[in-house]
């Protein structure tokens, strides 16, 4: 399953599967925008900018209204349609079951994190792969044998407790350290990753680390 990963992290996530699906769209139009002529359908996982860039949505709403998006909460369809999305190209899908979007097969599972937030497993030309980030854990979520897992690996936990309380001991500010106690409450851990992809993955699957952390990631001495 061939899939390009043109933003993964803080900055903006894009990725796109089999060029016709998106996996969320947090980064500019300029770098969406030779891709998107092929494009069917494009799953937002969660609200945050990072995810759902508005400057980019509205310019895909005004030069591509033939694509569909993939939601799932009434949430982000009010802020799909803020961006200029027409309601009928929105799909709001419940959780846990497969549906049909014709090029693509698709399945919401709900995530943990600090707004409601969705991993998407999907299945194209009858390959099947999941895509999950955002998450403080994935312990619910089941893909056994999947071809491809795009899942994330946000933080070495021995490397974030170690900056956490060097943070306290430094006295660095509160900032700081609410920073590194919300990535420890909203998203996933390398050894949580690594547990997930063990335990699901198949002789032939192939898996990509996701949304990796430039601070909490590094490798511990």
């Amino acid at each position: 399953m061939h899939y390009e990963i043109l933003g993964s992290g803080s900055d903006g996530n894009a990725i796109i599967v089999e060029k016709i699906l998106l996996l969320d769209c947090g980064i500019s139009y300029t770098k969406l925008r030779q891709y998107l002529k092929h494009i069917k359908l494009v799953f937002i996982s969660h609200c945050h900018k990072d995810h759902l860039l508005p400057s980019t949505i509205s310019k895909i709403a005004y030069n591509h209204p033939t694509i569909k998006f993939v939601v799932g909460s009434e949430d982000l369809v009010k802020r799909l349609v803020e961006c200029g999305i027409r309601t009928n190209k929105i799909i709001v899908l419940p959780k846990c079951k497969w549906f049909d979007m014709g090029a693509v097969k698709v399945k919401l599972e709900p995530l943990v994190h600090d707004v409601e937030n969705h991993c998407l497993k999907f299945e194209i030309n009858k390959k099947k792969g999941i895509y999950a980030t955002d998450t403080a854990s994935i312990e619910h979520i089941t893909a056994k044998s999947y071809d491809l897992y795009l899942v994330e690996s946000n933080y070495v936990t021995e490397l974030l407790e170690k900056h956490t309380q060097e943070c306290k001991n430094n006295n660095d500010g509160e900032n700081k350290l609410y920073y590194l106690n919300r990535t420890k409450n909203t998203h996933l851990s390398s050894e949580a990753c690594s547990t997930f992809l063990l335990e699901n993955m198949g002789d032939n699957s192939i898996y990509e680390r996701i949304h990796k952390s430039s601070f909490n990631y590094e490798e511990v001495d």
